[in-house]
């Protein structure tokens, strides 16, 4: 009960700290002096609302690294021999833990706000009733819930989230999320007291963080994908996966409305409206893919455990506040133009932030289409084909703002660009010949490659008219991405292969060698290792899940400058594997050189948690007997095969019971025979400049995070020294 009890005083705190600051807002605004009222401990409320956060999460982290299995979400995620590297990350490996990750990073934030004394109460207050809808949340998905019947053992974690990658994944992905609270919070607290100038300024550093912490998160994602999944992507436009992608689009278009807001006052309403759909993206989001909408759609995403209509409820609930305060104060936001002309800085920036936030909006429409069919009855998903072909004429656009943004100065140039940039136009065509050379015929493919050319060698060269070097660093790192994606996608190129022990074939200009099967050195699955001509070796590793089954496939890669070779074992349908058997009740067959008898079946549990059918088999080889019970485990609304281990080498599998004829289906597999197949199926493919879509996505992601530390560092002095303004700040 501890930290159930901490996450509810947590929330009264929380309660008692927005109405706090709501109370200080309303009486500074009240006084024409901008003198601050009294206002109590506004601050000192919600330190303890965060140090109750604390308190809830460090107790569900002491109960996983104890073993606790008494806890549902402990048993779940968690067991005795997990690495203590993964039973950390098995804090968030499920939703409760997630959510209560992304409540401390929220926490962790507001105390350095509340601390602030530049930051307005109002601000408080509005990054204060978000965390009320956090924390509302998680204790209806309550994280601390206990089994009815203990367990010795955890159920562990999944096989593909054990790797270092994905274990940093999930936190810097909602470490964006809490990041991105901030700036919609300064946008209501400027709504709210009518003054704009500051929080322009104050949210930027903060916008700029979250948005390179988010573009990291989202990267690394993908790199995991590539390294682990085995498909030979890294982006397969999963709704999953675009729930991130989407607030991140609309990040970086609030972040340019930002800059430009700066120096054209006008540029605050797009500001405020990025900001609030930004993190109303970050919130519809979670709800799709914590609601179960897209359990059918997405291959991990979580199911619905009965919180999809409280979800949808928040969702609605904090769209319809940010908005009705939106339109409230729309006429009184500054108006005019946010450009002086079309050949203008803050043009090219106004366009950019807008071809994001249309990409941001295809898609939005994409990964929304498995909830729109399913309200219109007939439940669907839009296919990789329809962003691939709707995205590239918009990759191609915010390309050429990126080429000419640089070129040109804040306010109106006069100068004609074509006649001082004409040799802009050889970079292009050098593009479009290198294009054709490499067999490229499709138009917009040719002109998005060279329009990147040109951006990254403009971004990297000395016309930059007053763009910083690190502005200048993350437009080269988006031109250097999608060269890599491009190049990577159209010319990969590969071959299905079968090898036997010790044969060779020849691939893409390479001689390979399957030299054969090696233990992992856990005990815990095997790799199956190719040598190259160069002596070099590629390893593709299997993990094995608890009952000893192949659980994980992660491929192998031979990693070059110019190119990735990726070795990827094709997976056979696994879903029931073995020669299956039908047994009536005291009905006796061979199988496998196992001689089984089914003697009956039975139930244990009668919850939807602990519920268990099991059938009695007696086992008979060489003259020895053994007693086996394998069973379905109701799972997620549906029985899940719990197989049971005969003479260490077999394994027998329930599949179905049918209780009117007293009969079950049963499937028998020789665990030695198929953990060591004399032969493997191998996808082999070649997969050039890959290496540059990392390289892109890191210096983007470093590119961000140093102009955010930038903005940071120059106005934490302004915030200091700078007495203008209603002085509506609250310690």
């Amino acid at each position: 009960m501890v930290g159930f009890a901490a996450l509810f005083l947590a929330l009264i705190a929380t309660g008692i700290s927005v109405f706090s600051y709501f109370n200080a807002h309303f009486a500074q605004v009240n006084r024409p002096t901008g003198k601050v009222g009294p206002r109590g401990n506004c601050a000192l409320y919600y330190l303890v609302s965060a140090v109750f956060i604390g308190i809830a999460a460090i107790y569900l982290l002491i109960l996983i690294l104890s073993n606790q299995f008494q806890y549902a979400y402990v048993f779940s995620y968690s067991a005795k021999d997990l690495p203590l590297a993964y039973k950390i990350s098995a804090f968030w490996a499920g939703q409760e833990g997630s959510f209560l990750l992304w409540l401390v990073f929220h926490a962790l934030f507001g105390i350095i706000l509340s601390r602030q004394q530049a930051v307005a109460a109002g601000t408080m207050a509005a990054y204060g009733l978000v965390q009320l809808v956090l924390l509302t949340i998680l204790l209806a998905k309550n994280p601390f819930m206990m089994l009815v019947e203990p367990r010795a053992d955890g159920a562990g974690l999944n096989p593909l989230l054990q790797d270092p990658w994905m274990a940093i994944h999930p936190p810097l992905i909602f470490l964006g999320y809490a990041g991105l609270t901030i700036p919609f919070a300064y946008a209501m607290g400027g709504l709210l007291a009518n003054e704009h100038r500051r929080w322009i300024e104050q949210a930027l550093p903060w916008t700029l963080f979250a948005w390179s912490v988010l573009g990291a998160g989202i990267f690394i994602g993908g790199f995991w994908a590539y390294k682990v999944l085995g498909w030979g992507g890294y982006w397969a436009w999963d709704p999953v996966e675009n729930s991130s992608l989407v607030p991140w689009l609309t990040a970086g278009a609030l972040v340019h409305f930002l800059l430009i807001a700066k120096v054209r006052p006008a540029a605050v309403k797009p500001s405020c409206l990025a900001s609030v759909f930004t993190f109303v993206l970050v919130l519809y989001g979670t709800f799709l893919t914590r609601s179960g909408i897209l359990s059918d759609f997405s291959t991990h995403s979580f199911t619905d455990e009965g919180v999809g209509g409280l979800l949808a409820g928040m969702v609605m609930l904090v769209t319809a506040a940010a908005l009705v305060l939106l339109i409230i104060r729309w006429p009184g936001l500054p108006a005019g133009d946010i450009y002086p002309a079309v050949k203008s800085r803050e043009f090219m920036m106004a366009a950019g932030a807008l071809t994001l936030a249309a990409l941001a909006a295809l898609v939005l429409v994409g990964m929304s289409t498995p909830l729109i069919t399913m309200l219109l009855g007939n439940p669907q998903n839009v296919s990789a084909a329809f962003y691939n072909t709707s995205s590239l004429p918009l990759a191609a656009l915010l390309l050429l703002f990126l080429t000419i943004a640089p070129l040109v100065a804040w306010g109106e140039n006069r100068t004609s660009l074509l006649k001082k940039y004409w040799w802009l136009l050889a970079i292009g065509l050098a593009g479009l010949l290198l294009s054709i050379w490499f067999g490229i015929r499709d138009v917009i493919i040719m002109t998005v490659l060279s329009l990147a050319l040109t951006a990254l060698l403009i971004n990297l060269g000395g016309n930059r008219r007053g763009l910083t070097w690190a502005g200048a660093i993350t437009h080269a790192g988006v031109a250097v991405m999608i060269i890599g994606i491009i190049a990577s996608s159209t010319h990969s190129r590969t071959e299905v292969l079968d090898f036997a022990p010790g044969q060779t074939h020849s691939v893409f200009g390479k001689k390979i060698t399957y030299a054969g099967i090696e233990p992992a050195a856990d005990g815990k699955g095997f790799f199956q290792s190719f040598q190259l001509e160069t002596q070099d070796m590629v390893r593709v590793l299997t993990k094995l899940n608890w009952e000893g089954r192949p659980a994980v496939r992660e491929p192998g890669i031979h990693r070059e400058l110019g190119a990735d070779l990726y070795f990827a074992p094709v997976m056979k349908d696994e879903r029931v594997d073995g020669k299956e058997i039908t047994l009536a009740k005291g009905e006796e067959k061979s199988e496998e050189g196992l001689t089984i008898k089914f003697s009956r079946f039975g139930m244990t549990g009668h919850d939807a948690q602990t519920m268990r059918v099991y059938a009695l088999l007696e086992v008979a080889k060489e003259g020895r007997t053994e007693e086996v019970k394998p069973e379905l485990a109701y799972v997620n609304g549906q029985f899940k095969p719990l197989p049971a281990k005969a003479f260490g080498d077999y394994e027998l599998a329930l599949y179905a019971v049918n209780t009117a004829e007293g009969k079950i289906r049963v499937a028998v597999r020789n665990l030695a025979a198929a953990a060591k197949p004399d032969a493997i199926t191998v996808e082999i493919s070649h997969k050039p400049l890959i290496n540059l879509v990392w390289l892109g996505a890191a210096v983007i992601a470093f590119g961000t995070l140093w102009a955010g530390w930038n903005r940071a560092r120059h106005i934490i002095p302004q915030r200091e020294a700078d007495p203008s303004g209603p002085n509506l700040a609250v310690r």
